[in-house]
């Protein structure tokens, strides 16, 4: 099992046309996100505390969801 935070993996989904690659995007660009967390309530305690505009956080769900799978292969 690899051992890589979500901001890690989440910039492997940059540069996709999808939700999860707008993302990825803004999660870039913040500099003051999390960079090493690797929970899902840390990391979305901070989108809650500072949200992206237009952004659901279901994307975020969708995201940790694809990162817990991405850690198993």
């Amino acid at each position: 099992m690899k051992n890589y935070s979500y901001y890690h993996y989440i910039k492997t989904r940059r540069g996709e046309r999808s939700d999860i690659g707008r993302l990825a995007v803004l999660v870039f660009e913040d500099t003051m996100f999390p960079k090493d967390a690797q929970d899902y309530s840390e990391v979305s305690d901070y989108l809650e505390r500072h949200p992206y505009e237009g952004m659901p956080l279901t994307v975020y769900d969708e995201s940790f969801e694809d990162y817990r799978n991405w850690l198993q292969h």
